[in-house]
């Protein structure tokens, strides 16, 4: 019975992994920073007082 719950999780684990790639990508590809710093949309915006 252990194992068998052993290998529910490891699935359940690994497809939670597999989505969770999926929708950053589909962020990073539908909504790209441009000029600001991050990916899979999530950025930052720099300031050109962090440039100097």
């Amino acid at each position: 019975m252990g194992a068998r719950i052993d290998r529910l999780v490891k699935r359940t684990v690994l497809i939670c992994a597999v989505l969770a790639g999926l929708a950053f990508h589909h962020n990073h590809v539908t909504y790209p920073c441009g000029d600001q710093l991050g990916a899979g949309g999530m950025c930052v915006p720099i300031s050109q007082e962090w440039t100097r």
